[in-house]
């Protein structure tokens, strides 16, 4: 029999930890930086520019434009539940409020949660260009607008990885490319040129996920400047030029960030005080208490996923009505 579930905890470990990493996410100055570092069309912009280019909700609010965080899908698809997805322009656009891209941020706390991380972000870019389409009419197909999605991942990176990013984009290639060195100036420009325009047409889904490092020691004076950016935002250290390559700009944004990863902090400690308590109170050996830590992992796990999925009633069934068939079968479908 399951042992009975703390709902305020696990409210707090789960549900409102994901939401506070969600109230910074919707900030405009915690957004510029990263979307400086990822879109191409970005990168020489001032981050006060890119700031207004980001659609907010209302009039000058720093709030992300929501574009539905919720995607219904189609047919027998599954709900696609997004942390955070945002309208921009890109710089010299004359319509203020045309979308020309849609930008997705994520927060994976496990690099591990019982499913390939880097496969669901691919099927989240996926889902994000599927939902544009209407009627699936032959004017749909032009009017796609490219997705961009980041990942923060902090836990259970192997260290070959910690302090990187990894970026996958849609990019295409020609047979011709080899036999073109050989044509005249005229036909080569010709080439190029419809190459060219090929390639615009298929740059539509970027992916980024950004590992961070459990030990920032040592390691904030060089690196990707996107890692260092984030990395110093949950070490609080974003106001340190140190860490920070944006430091003087992050001021304004210093105080609600440190709030945010002391609150989160709080919730980590208080989650670890129980475990020890309920180990005291036991009087359970290490071995037996290394067992019981693995089972509330793995129930953690299974309920981020669900979570993440829209199946807020199979986690009902197993914290109200203790079904351990259910459970034994849900972890079987996710190989945990």
């Amino acid at each position: 029999m399951l042992k009975p579930i703390d709902m305020q905890a696990l409210k707090e470990s789960e549900y409102t930890y994901d939401q506070k990493f969600k109230q910074l996410f919707q900030n405009k100055k915690f957004l510029g930086p990263i979307l400086k570092n990822v879109v191409a069309e970005y990168k020489g912009l001032p981050l006060e520019e890119i700031e207004g280019l980001i659609l907010s909700v209302k009039g000058d609010e720093e709030v992300a434009a929501n574009i539905g965080s919720e995607d219904v899908g189609k047919g027998e698809e599954a709900k696609t539940f997004y942390d955070v997805v945002a309208g921009c322009r890109y710089p010299g656009t004359e319509e203020t409020f045309v979308v020309d891209f849609y930008f997705d941020m994520e927060m994976q706390r496990e690099n591990n949660p019982g499913y390939p991380v880097p496969k669901r972000g691919v099927y989240y870019c996926s889902r994000m260009l599927s939902r544009q389409l209407t009627h699936m009419g032959q004017a749909d197909y032009g009017a796609l607008k490219p997705v961009y999605s980041v990942w923060i991942i902090l836990n259970g990176i192997p260290k070959a990885l910690q302090y990187s990013r990894y970026e996958v984009s849609l990019a295409g290639k020609s047979s011709l490319e080899v036999k073109s060195r050989s044509y005249s100036a005229k036909r080569k420009q010709q080439y190029e040129r419809a190459v060219s325009s090929l390639d615009s047409q298929i740059d539509l889904l970027h992916l980024c996920l950004v590992y961070l490092a459990e030990d920032f020691t040592g390691r904030e004076r060089a690196g990707d400047t996107l890692v260092r950016y984030l990395q110093s935002v949950f070490v609080k250290k974003s106001a340190d030029p140190e860490y920070n390559p944006y430091a003087e700009y992050s001021r304004s944004i210093q105080k609600e960030a440190d709030e945010i990863m002391t609150i989160v902090g709080m919730f980590e400690e208080r989650a670890e005080r129980r475990g020890e308590r309920r180990g005291e109170e036991r009087g359970e050996r290490r071995g037996l208490m290394r067992g019981v830590k693995q089972g509330e992992d793995r129930l953690k796990k299974l309920f981020r996923c669900l979570k993440q999925e829209g199946r807020e009633e199979e986690i009902n069934q197993i914290v109200i009505y203790d079904n351990t068939q259910l459970l034994e079968k849900l972890y079987t479908e996710y190989h945990l």
